[in-house]
């Protein structure tokens, strides 16, 4: 019996220390001094398990009924030490807790505020940032959006002077080609009307030629007074108004040559070497200096002061008459230079010497 209590003794003095060791160094103080009063508890509670085993008490089984019973008191005691031991190490390490856990608690107060405050600021910072943000890429817009639209208007201006500069170059070279193309129809059209107009003259000459051929037909008039030289002596008119001192004494002669935009008429002399080379020739007619006419001297036959001719005025041959004292050509004045160049030659003919 006693080798059994001083094993179970052992075995719970170990268990307290292990469990002493494991708490804290109070609780494993006060469990040692429980175990050095757990021979008393135990010699009791043998005595109570003999007197209730009666008769077993001598047998072994009286013996182990002990041993259990002082082992049952033990394990009991030994787990009131634990309580005790774990009551006294709460309440003795709880005041510890408490302030420690105060401490924690706030100093995570304390962070947690921090921490707001961080996050606060941060927000407020980016809330800012894209704040900022947002009204720069606003005004970025705005300012994008009229530099596009001063580009647009300075191009729509561009295009629109371009375009009206080229309205006006075209319709200055549209002008221009229709001022050529109108120069070069009155071109044309004068050429043309250069071109008909020679070709008339060119046929009317050759038709006054062909005239003057067909009638210059040296025996058509016969051979008369003008056949020879001096053929003015042979003119059968040789006496009257005309004839000492008076000849060549006409009076529209001397002041009218100007009237009529003339710087002189055909002398006698001029006249006269006209005939004469006319007369060589065996032709008819000669051409009337400074005027469009050919007269046919051999036609000129006078009466008094009247004398009557031929001459082809380019287009016809017309017959004339003429009052040489008075300067009338059919009854008239002369209308221009060409009548009275025609006139002066048919009186020279008829009366000048």
């Amino acid at each position: 019996m006693t080798i059994n209590t001083r094993r179970s003794s052992t075995r719970r003095l170990a268990g307290l220390l292990g469990l002493a060791l494991a708490l804290q160094p109070a609780a494993g103080l006060a469990a040692i001094g429980t175990e050095t009063t757990a021979p008393s508890g135990t010699s009791e509670e043998l005595l109570l398990a003999q007197r209730r085993g009666g008769g077993g008490g001598s047998r072994g089984g009286g013996s182990r009924g002990g041993s259990r019973s002082s082992s049952r008191g033990s394990r009991s005691s030994s787990r009131g030490s634990r309580s005790s031991s774990r009551s006294s190490s709460r309440s003795g390490g709880r005041t510890g807790f408490s302030n420690y856990s105060g401490s924690r608690s706030g100093s995570r107060s304390s962070n947690r505020s921090t921490t707001r405050s961080n996050r606060q600021g941060s927000r407020q910072t980016t809330r800012s940032s894209r704040q900022g943000q947002a009204r720069t890429n606003s005004a970025n817009r705005q300012s994008n959006r009229q530099t596009t639209r001063s580009n647009r208007q300075g191009q729509a201006r561009t295009n629109s002077a371009n375009r009206q500069s080229n309205r006006q170059s075209t319709r200055s070279n549209r002008q221009n080609q229709v001022r050529n193309n109108s120069s070069n129809r009155q071109n044309n059209r004068n050429d043309r009307f250069n071109t008909r107009q020679n070709n008339r003259n060119d046929r009317f000459n050759t038709r006054a030629d062909n005239r003057r051929k067909a009638i210059n037909n040296w025996d058509r008039y016969g051979r008369g007074w003008y056949s020879g030289n001096n053929w003015y002596n042979n003119r059968p008119w040789n006496s009257g108004w005309y004839g000492g001192s008076y000849w060549n004494n006409w009076g529209w002669y001397p002041g009218q040559a100007a009237a009529w935009g003339l710087a002189s008429m055909a002398t006698f002399g001029v006249i006269n070497s006209l005939v004469n080379t006319a007369q060589s020739n065996e032709v008819s007619y000669i051409v009337v200096p400074d005027s469009d006419y050919s007269l046919y001297y051999p036609s000129v036959t006078a009466t008094g002061d009247t004398v009557t001719f031929e001459a082809d005025d380019g287009s016809s041959t017309v017959r004339y008459y003429a009052d040489c004292r008075e300067g009338t050509i059919n009854g008239g004045t002369p209308g221009n230079g060409n009548e009275a160049q025609l006139l002066n030659a048919a009186c020279q003919v008829a009366f000048g010497q």
